[in-house]
């Protein structure tokens, strides 16, 4: 529904407003993703931000339509997905 709104309104306000919304949104979180996690499994976390960083430039790369983005983005995902696994085992 928001996005509908952000995406079809002619206002700034209101498409200013919903960006710090989904801004507000993404840090509430990332903080409970990263504050639920103890001092030793720190790293895990870490491997899976590194993971996510990469499937954001998966998108941001199909959205601009290249190539190199998207297979440096898998490639970073991958990692940080394999990384992780490795490390909950």
């Amino acid at each position: 529904i928001m996005m509908h709104l952000f995406f079809n309104t002619a206002s700034v306000a209101v498409g200013v407003i919903i960006l710090i919304l989904t801004g507000a949104l993404a840090c509430v979180m990332g903080v409970h993703l990263v504050g639920s996690v103890g001092g030793g499994d720190m790293p895990v976390c870490i491997t899976v931000l590194n993971s996510y960083s990469g499937w954001a430039l998966v998108a941001e790369g199909f959205l601009l339509d290249s190539i190199v983005l998207t297979i440096v983005g898998s490639l970073i995902g991958f990692s940080g997905a394999i990384l992780t696994k490795i490390m909950c085992d």
